[in-house]
């Protein structure tokens, strides 16, 4: 996944945040994995028993799988102890 800096010039010359533009960014599995640092057997089972949101990409069950960003952090945000 390709870094950016969190902040970017706009074109008015003032500063927008990064995270406003990245918020909804949509992630594959494995980008998804590195976010929350677990593996692709946790990610499986968490998205299989529903417990993060998922997209289906294409039709049968060997389509690709993608997470929103915010979604997955909001899920974090609800599950820490």
């Amino acid at each position: 996944m390709r870094q950016l800096p969190d902040r970017t010039l706009a074109s008015g010359g003032g500063l927008v945040e990064r995270r406003a533009l990245r918020e909804d960014e949509i992630l594959t599995s494995e980008e998804a994995r590195h976010l929350l640092k677990i593996g692709r057997t946790k990610l499986w089972d968490l998205t299989k028993k529903n417990m993060i949101p998922a997209y289906r990409v294409g039709e049968g069950r060997t389509s690709g799988l993608r997470y929103k960003r915010s979604e997955l952090l909001r899920w974090l945000d609800n599950n820490k102890i």
